[in-house]
């Protein structure tokens, strides 16, 4: 008896030793940079209706560059994002966004066949396109992430940026990830948690 009661404090203990040291290690762990606040924007979602920051706000969400009928690396970003949205499937409250980077073409009627052709959720995953200049300035000042055109601002952007973008509940950009890796899912998810982390302490 004295036996089975030692064992059972035994492993009490070094459960309750890995939980301290779970703890501690999570305290301990590096938080993730502040990349700066984002700026309000007004954008149009594929359904027409305005966005605004606001509809972010409180939600940790995950930003990406496209435009609709780029043949190079949106493809890939898309399915990226896709397997993003299968791994985030129990939690709604994580949003996504698709930013188009040729606002002449993608029209919100454009962005809702896509998104349909994609198979995206978008109770969650938004698709915002708008006014030329104001794509530009939340890209370039907002994300601080390169984008290019032909022939300045009015013609077709078709350098831009493979990054994802990590943004917090307050609008504050936490990371950025290459989106033509694969082992960038996990990083994202894995600060994801971070996030979720912070919050809670």
């Amino acid at each position: 008896t004295h036996r089975i009661l030692w064992g059972t404090l035994a492993v009490a203990l070094l459960f309750a030793a890995g939980l301290s040291i779970a703890k501690l290690a999570k305290q301990h762990s590096k938080p993730l940079e502040d990349y700066g606040q984002l700026p309000n924007f007004s954008l149009t979602d594929q359904n027409g209706s305005l966005v605004t920051l606001d509809k972010f706000r409180g939600h940790v969400w995950v930003a990406d560059l496209i435009f609709t009928h780029c043949s190079s690396i949106c493809p890939m970003l898309t399915s990226k994002m896709l397997a993003l949205q299968s791994a985030l499937a129990s939690e709604p409250e994580v949003f996504l966004a698709s930013i188009s980077v040729d606002p002449m073409d993608d029209t919100p009627d454009t962005l809702r066949a896509y998104a349909t052709a994609h198979k995206a959720d978008t109770k969650r995953w938004t698709f915002l396109t708008g006014p030329t200049r104001a794509v530009f300035t939340l890209v370039k000042n907002g994300f601080h992430l390169p984008l290019d055109s032909v022939g300045g601002e009015q013609q077709i952007p078709i350098v831009h940026s493979p990054r994802f973008a990590l943004v917090d509940s307050r609008g504050h950009i936490r990371g950025y990830y290459d989106g033509s890796k694969d082992e960038s899912q996990k990083q994202i998810l894995d600060d994801i948690e971070n996030l979720r982390d912070e919050a809670a302490q």
